[in-house]
């Protein structure tokens, strides 16, 4: 499931065509939001232009320029929008998982998190390769994002610890390290093998995210 659900790339008709303004409005949007997204994905955010957008978004300059103020503000429109679609799926996969299960918490958060990105390269890279030079509103939606990953992780922490299966309890700033470590690795993986290999990355990253928690569960 993703932002291009539900949406038609078409250019609506002139006239009359049945949709109420809102609906108008919200299909343009999005189509909004997939063009910036493909065009970044594509060319990479500098030299991405308005003209590249409204092209994959099948509208007008004139209705992009009364839905945005430019590029900027369309992209980071999209990027909060890939964040929040990125995070339903986190929720929803970890609700079928026992939450005294803080292993498989962990495991199904990683494994989910790389198949979303997976599945539509283009968050991927715009959620952690494009958004790194989109400016200071991006940059802090970027912040937001990890900080809200850390906290999925520091939640199975504290299970781990009131099962008992963890022995000790160790600085909340491990959490946010952990998220970066975990960045970096996807990164890596985009600007090499690419979007579809990142599954591929869940096992080793489990095992990081153990052994920072102490109970390291090395592959022989």
């Amino acid at each position: 499931m993703g932002l291009e659900a539900g949406v038609d790339r078409g250019r609506l008709p002139r006239g009359t065509h049945g949709m109420a303004p809102e609906a108008v409005a919200h299909s343009q949007r999005m189509r909004a939001y997939l063009g910036v997204l493909e065009a970044v994905a594509e060319r990479g955010y500098a030299a991405t232009t308005v003209g590249d957008i409204v092209a994959r978004a099948n509208v007008s300059r004139r209705t992009f320029y009364e839905l945005f103020r430019g590029r900027d503000d369309c992209f980071a429109e999209a990027f909060e929008a890939a964040v929040g679609l990125v995070l339903g799926e986190l929720d929803r996969s970890v609700q079928a998982t026992p939450r005294a299960e803080w292993r498989a918490l962990i495991r199904t958060t990683l494994d989910t998190y790389l198949q979303v990105l997976a599945d539509n390269g283009v968050y991927a890279r715009a959620l952690h390769i494009e958004c790194l030079v989109a400016g200071p509103i991006v940059a802090e939606q970027r912040r937001r994002m990890k900080t809200l990953l850390a906290h999925r992780m520091h939640a199975a922490f504290r299970i781990g610890r009131a099962e008992g299966d963890i022995p000790v309890d160790i600085p909340a700033d491990i959490f946010d390290a952990l998220i970066g470590a975990v960045d970096d690795r996807i990164r890596d993986c985009l600007e090499g093998p690419g979007a579809q290999a990142l599954p591929s990355l869940g096992a080793h990253l489990y095992q990081i995210t153990l052994a920072l928690f102490g109970v390291p569960e090395w592959a022989a």
